[in-house]
Formats: C-alpha cells, structure tokens, sequence
C-alpha cells in the first residue's frame, strides 16, 4: 500500500524542507552576549572557562556541551525538533518555529542547569578568601575580593543569564 502525494500536498511537502534547511536553533551566548566581568565579556569569560587559564590556574570547566550532551537533555530536544519538522512538512511552519523555540528552551535550561549543579574543580583558597598578590606582568600588588565559595562558575549569576537560544 502507498501514498500519492501530488499537487499542492508536493508543494507543501517542499516549502516545509526549505523552511527546515534554512532555519536553525543556537542555544549559548550570542556574540557581545550582555556583562562583563573583570573587563571580559560573557563570550571571552564563557571560553576561558571552558577551557581554562594555565596563567590564571584556572582549570578547564565546560559547561556548555557537556550539558547538551546529557541524554535527557539530547532526548527533550529531539522530541521538539521532530515535531518542528513534522509541523513543517504539514506547511504549519508557525507551529514549527513554535517547536523550535522550545527545543532552545529545553537547551538553555539544561545549561543554566548544569551551570548551577555541574560538578566542576572547586574554586581555590585564595579565590574564596580574597587577599593581596602581585601581579604577573607589572608586579604592583593588588587586592582581590573574596567570592566567599567553592563554587565555581556562579558568582554574580551573569554568566549564567547570558544563557540564551535563538532560532535562525
């Protein structure tokens, strides 16, 4: 048994794979992505911390594709992305920008999540307490506040608001 698919069910069939080819979910931080923290931008903060500071002693925390890569995290998105090009292939592509959106939104909230629970190198001493040190390049001594936890990547929750998605 088959199914004849001609017409106008065809062309909608075809608009629904262009509308699909020509739109994509970003789930991260959008370039120039809000705040800044120590002169840094959440993009230039979010890849140091992804991939560390050997200068700073700073280990590496990623933080964005581990939490996207979590199989609960895999599975909520998928579900929405097959529904989007379901709603596509229908030629409801209003429903599918709809199905997008929550896909980014299962991703962003997975991250910010992640963020918030991961399980990443603590923060050091000196990092938690504060104190005086001297700064590698001009040796002039400076003072840094305590953050006053072992927690890393939250701090005034900056970062982690920068966390977004877009649909393109």
């Amino acid at each position: 048994m088959g199914v004849s698919v001609s017409g106008e069910g065809l062309g909608r069939i075809a608009e629904g794979i262009a509308f699909l080819k020509s739109h994509k979910v970003r789930i991260g931080i959008p370039d120039g992505g809000g705040g800044e923290s120590d002169g840094l931008s959440n993009v230039q903060l979010a890849f140091i911390l992804t991939n560390g500071s050997p200068v700073n002693h700073n280990p590496p925390r990623p933080f964005l594709e581990p939490a996207l890569a979590q199989p609960k995290t895999q599975q909520q998105i998928a579900r929405h992305m097959k529904a989007a090009a379901k709603a596509a292939l229908e030629g409801d592509t209003g429903g599918a920008m709809d199905q997008m959106h929550m896909a980014g939104q299962a991703g962003e909230d997975a991250v910010k999540d992640y963020m918030a629970s991961g399980a990443f190198a603590p923060n050091s001493g000196f990092t938690i307490n504060g104190g005086w040190m001297r700064n590698r390049v001009s040796g002039k001594p400076f003072h840094a506040d305590p953050k006053g936890s072992s927690k890393p990547l939250i701090d005034t929750s900056n970062l982690q608001g920068s966390i977004t998605h877009v649909v393109e």
